[in-house]
């Protein structure tokens, strides 16, 4: 009995380190919760300056919310479409104006796809050329979110 304690014991110091360096995964770089708080303040701080009213969602790899703001005097319905469009461009790894510019130009109805908001005013930060997060906003014109986002996204390090 006290051979087959020792053995357990041995495989439980054992197993942990083991399965966290397992091959068959790959470890995921994800905007940490305080760097999504300064981002949502950064942009925040390009909407004041640009006199825009927005939501705001800053959203990790998988498209879950970390962070998010809706300015005084942004409207209601723009709190959804701001966290639809962090998700679109995190899960697909791309600024949504991407999927906008297909479906105009090329006429495809990409807007049907589960998960995917043809839409400015969403794009993805980048540590390097590893996607780790995204910016989604809603309240103003195109022109307007899309000039935030990417500015946004710039300012990420």
């Amino acid at each position: 009995m006290k051979q087959m304690f020792t053995v357990l014991v041995a495989l439980a110091s054992f197993s942990t380190p083991v399965l966290a360096q397992s091959s068959s995964t790959a470890p995921q770089l994800n905007i940490t919760t305080e760097a999504a708080l300064n981002m949502a303040h950064y942009a925040v701080g390009l909407a004041e300056n640009r006199h825009l009213k927005l939501c705001i969602a800053i959203e990790d790899t998988d498209g879950n919310l970390v962070a998010f703001t809706r300015m005084q005097g942004a409207y209601a319905g723009c709190v959804e479409a701001s966290i639809a469009k962090a998700k679109s461009a995190a899960r697909f790894a791309r600024n949504t104006i991407e999927f906008f510019d297909a479906a105009r130009e090329q006429n495809l109805p990409i807007g049907f796809v589960p998960g995917i908001l043809p839409s400015a005013g969403g794009a993805v930060f980048r540590q390097g050329d590893v996607v780790v997060g995204s910016i989604g906003t809603s309240g103003d014109t195109n022109e307007n979110e899309q000039a935030l986002v990417v500015d946004a996204a710039k300012h990420f390090h």
